[in-house]
């Protein structure tokens, strides 16, 4: 039996109306009733709640504030950090408003930005764009206890830096997870003082892996949908064990604040930084000496390799930890155990390690796979290796006193500016200011040219091709002078 429903009748009579068009209304209901009562059932799962996280990380996140001299010429945009590439905000933590009306001169900026205790003993990890040129830095616990801060170490290279607070005793500190064992969807929290309101937390998910956004030498970052703003730089971004994978560092922002697009640097570059810098007070990242180059189809051809992930060695440099484990043509596939998939992954992976460190090396060579260990070396310093011009002495002015000549060292652009003209050659009618094109023919480009020509006519006069005014002021245009020396 069929029917046709008048969706303005109740839906009881049109159930109970016939067995077909019941049949046909259980049909469309019954998905979407599902549809509703899925996400409850399942929420806890989906949805895991981070308040035991939050409040196990809480006591060692920290907020920084960073006073430095006002620039002299402070940006038009009132330090919004606009100025900064495109839209990318890693250094907009100071107020809008940010060179202060209350400091007496000299004026200052206030950087608000974030940290966390790495070390027990004091050592905090932030953004150098948070602290870089501050002669004050403060930071603040979430139990309200402030501490006056030393700058330990800063590295430029990956915008990190190290401070330094003295307690008097062990603070509570939070421990590195391994970066590497991320993957896309994975939950994070990120912990920071955006817009100065310290202990804020928020979530997301891990949005990518590797991306590259030209802020950093070492662009590796970790992407990431938890809301980061201007005061989160330097913050810690967790996994769900309450580990450190990430330094939150930068926001696609567009309208100056949170779009849901926030870069972390990744621990696995953090970690051997954080770790320099308050042992040494520097980073020096290792080297491997080997020139290398893309994996292509047709290389992966040629040397029958199963992908194209890799990096072929092109060249080995000489006494580099390469030399005698790496040969031309082999493919480089990992390194301490991660997977190399390009030359800037081999960059990446090598800036983490210290110069002194060993590490393992997998590499393919003739088809076979095979592994060597290598100790990181000191890169060394950098060589111009143009060819050098050579070098000529500067011009010098010649006299002729035989003639009451003064020539000028540097060429003018037509033959020897006359710098002074006296005895025969004033009497000549040569006046200072002259150019000298030609001694009796030949032409002379030199102050030097000219001593040649003349000195081998011997008492013989030389015959000038000159250019300029005569003594009258009038310019007859080129004009052959002879001079005769005095004796």
């Amino acid at each position: 039996m069929d029917c046709e429903i008048d969706h303005s009748t109740p839906l009881a009579k049109i159930v109970g109306s016939g067995h077909s068009c019941r049949m046909k209304i259980l049909v469309r209901v019954l998905p979407v009733l599902l549809l509703l009562a899925a996400p409850a059932a399942n929420a806890s799962e989906l949805l895991p709640s981070m308040a035991a996280l939050a409040a196990k990380v809480a006591p060692a996140v920290v907020s920084i504030a960073a006073m430095a001299p006002a620039p002299k010429n402070p940006p038009l945009d009132g330090g919004s950090g606009k100025d900064r590439a495109s839209v990318f905000h890693p250094t907009a933590d100071t107020p809008g408003d940010a060179a202060s009306t209350v400091v007496p001169p000299p004026k200052t900026v206030e950087s608000l930005g974030s940290g966390f205790v790495f070390d027990p003993s004091g050592y905090i990890l932030t953004n150098n764009h948070v602290v870089n040129g501050a002669n004050n830095v403060t930071v603040t616990f979430p139990d309200g206890t402030v501490y006056p801060a030393i700058i330990a170490g800063r590295d430029e290279d990956a915008d990190l830096a190290v401070l330094k607070v003295d307690a008097g005793h062990p603070l509570p500190f939070l421990r590195f997870g391994d970066s590497a064992k991320l993957r896309v969807g994975d939950w994070v929290l990120a912990v920071g003082n955006p817009f100065g309101m310290s202990n804020t937390n928020t979530a997301g998910i891990v949005s990518a892996l590797h991306r590259q956004i030209g802020d950093t030498k070492f662009d590796d970052f970790i992407q990431t949908d938890a809301a980061i703003n201007k005061g989160n730089s330097g913050g810690p971004l967790f996994n769900l064990k309450g580990q450190v994978i990430g330094v939150n560092s930068a926001i696609y922002a567009p309208n100056g604040t949170s779009d849901g697009i926030g870069f972390s640097i990744p621990s696995a570059m953090a970690e051997p930084v954080a770790e320099a810098l308050a042992h040494s007070g520097k980073m020096t990242r290792g080297w491997l000496g080997v020139g290398t180059e893309e994996v292509t189809p047709q290389i992966q051809a040629a040397l029958r390799l199963p992908n194209a992930r890799g990096v072929l060695v092109g060249a080995v440099f000489q006494n580099s930890p390469a030399t005698s484990v790496l040969r031309p043509g082999d493919v480089i596939t990992a390194l301490g155990g991660l997977k190399i998939a390009n030359s800037r992954a081999l960059v990446i992976r090598t800036a983490e390690y210290q110069a002194g460190q060993s590490v393992e090396v997998d590499f393919i060579r003739n088809g076979t796979a095979r592994q060597a260990q290598l100790v990181i070396a000191v890169p060394p310093p950098a060589q111009d290796e143009s060819i050098a011009e050579r070098q000529t002495p500067p011009p010098v002015p010649v006299t002729l006193s035989a003639y009451g000549l003064g020539l000028a060292g540097k060429p003018a652009a037509n033959g020897v500016s006359i710098t002074s003209a006296t005895g025969p050659a004033a009497k000549a009618g040569i006046v200072a200011g002259n150019v000298i094109r030609q001694v009796n023919g030949i032409v002379v480009i030199t102050a030097q040219d000219v001593r040649k020509q003349v000195e081998a006519l011997g008492a013989d006069p030389a015959v000038f091709l000159i250019t300029g005014a005569m003594q009258d002021g009038s310019n007859p245009g080129p004009r052959w002078v002879p001079v005769k020396p005095a004796k």
